[in-house]
């Protein structure tokens, strides 16, 4: 009988905070590490972490230890990463490079994400980090998924153009449901 020898997941908090420096200092040479993970578990925990962080951190000092508003955080700041992942996989398809799996753009948007979280709960600077989280996704873009640099911009662009008109298309929805709630 031949042993199979499997790349052992293996995150501790040592392995987060290299990886967070990684991606933070020079995220060129990270997504090009990363191209190679065949499957998305180190990037969900990283993403998990750093959403853990920053929403335990937000609900302690802006709104008053809420388990409801920090439940919502929590799941905003693990699904928005899988959203724009999936609406950027859609754009790729339909822009011809449907070779790149989508593992492999959820991946750069969780380690993207994940970095940016860590700082982005500061009164001020999320909305500073907004921009570095877009710079960091196009740059796992071409480093990971070996998409060209203006078409990188571009499927950033757009999918931050599409995220805003969903959510502002889903707005009146959501006030017309709100007395479901109450």
């Amino acid at each position: 009988m031949e042993a199979t020898q499997t790349t052992g997941f293996r995150m501790g908090i040592r392995e987060y905070f290299d990886t967070l420096f990684e991606v933070m200092r020079s995220p060129s040479a990270h997504f090009e590490r990363a191209a190679v993970e065949t499957d998305s578990r180190r990037a969900r925990f990283f993403l998990m972490v750093s959403a853990l962080f920053y929403c335990t951190v937000s609900m302690t000092y802006f709104y008053e230890n809420s388990l409801a508003m920090g439940s919502i955080m929590l799941a905003n700041a693990v699904l928005m990463p899988a959203f724009g992942a999936m609406i950027t996989f859609i754009l790729l398809g339909m822009s011809g490079q449907g070779k790149v799996p989508y593992g492999k753009v959820f991946n750069i948007y969780a380690y993207a994400s994940g970095a940016v979280m860590v700082v982005s709960w500061i009164p001020g600077l999320a909305i500073v980090m907004e921009p570095i989280r877009a710079l960091l996704v196009g740059i796992g873009l071409v480093k990971s998924a070996g998409i060209g640099k203006l078409k990188a911009a571009l499927l950033v662009m757009v999918t931050a153009v599409l995220l805003l008109l969903f959510f502002w298309s889903a707005a009146p929805l959501a006030l017309e449901l709100k007395p479901l709630f109450q």
